[in-house]
C-alpha cells in the first residue's frame, strides 16, 4: 500500500477519493492522515533544495521520470517490433515495406537512438529533455522499480486529484497536434 511505503501524498488522494465518492473514511486513512498533516506543520521538517524539494514537486519529477522511462522502453520495443517486421515480411512488395523501412531506420537500433526517440516524442510536453535527461531518468526508474517501497513512486494517482493540488495528469500533457509520421522528427 502506498501509504505503509511513505508515499506523502497517498492519505491526501485516498481522502479526496472517500469525499468524491462519498466512501466512509477508515480509521486507517484517519491515522496516516493526521500524521501526515501534523508532520507538514512541524518546524522539524527539512528544508529540501532543488526541483523535487516539496512533496508536489517530487511527484511531479517523478510522473517525469515514469513517461520518459516508459517512452523509452516503448522506443526499444519499436526498434525491435521494426526490425522483425523486415525480417518476416522480407518478400513482401516494396510499397508495403516503405512504412516500416522508414520507422526502422528513425528507430534505429541502440539504446542511444531510444533516448533520442524519447526525446523527440516528448519534446511538447512536461516530461521534455535531452537525450541525457531520458536515459538519467530511465535508469532511475528501472532502478527505484527493484525495490517494492520505492517502485509506489511512481503510482499515478486520479487525475481529479493531482489537478486538485496543482498538478496534470500525463494522460492530459497531450502531445502535439500536428499528425506526422514519426520519422519526420528531428532533435
Amino acid at each position: 500500500m502506498a501509504t505503509d511505503a511513505g508515499i506523502e501524498l497517498a492519505p491526501a488522494a485516498a481522502l479526496f477519493f472517500c469525499d468524491r465518492h462519498k466512501v466512509p473514511v477508515p480509521d486507517w486513512l484517519v491515522s496516516h492522515a493526521a500524521r501526515g498533516y501534523c508532520q507538514q506543520l512541524g518546524p522539524s521538517r527539512p528544508k529540501n533544495r532543488g526541483r523535487s524539494s516539496g512533496i508536489v514537486d517530487r511527484c511531479r519529477q517523478d510522473m517525469i521520470d515514469l513517461m520518459r522511462c516508459d517512452t523509452v522502453r516503448n522506443a526499444r520495443f519499436q526498434q525491435k517490433r521494426f526490425s522483425e517486421t523486415l525480417k518476416t515480411d522480407a518478400d513482401a512488395p516494396p510499397n508495403v515495406l516503405e512504412h516500416p523501412m522508414k520507422m526502422s531506420i528513425w528507430y534505429g537500433h541502440d539504446w542511444l537512438r531510444a533516448y533520442e526517440c524519447a526525446s523527440m516524442i516528448l519534446k511538447n510536453t512536461p516530461a521534455f529533455g535531452g537525450p541525457d535527461a531520458m536515459k538519467a531518468s530511465y535508469c532511475r526508474v528501472e532502478r527505484n522499480m527493484v525495490h517494492p517501497k520505492e517502485s509506489w513512486r511512481y503510482f499515478l494517482f486520479e487525475p481529479e486529484f493531482l489537478e486538485a493540488i496543482g498538478l496534470d495528469h500525463p494522460s492530459r500533457w497531450g502531445q502535439s497536434s500536428k499528425c506526422a509520421p514519426l520519422y519526420h522528427l528531428t532533435l
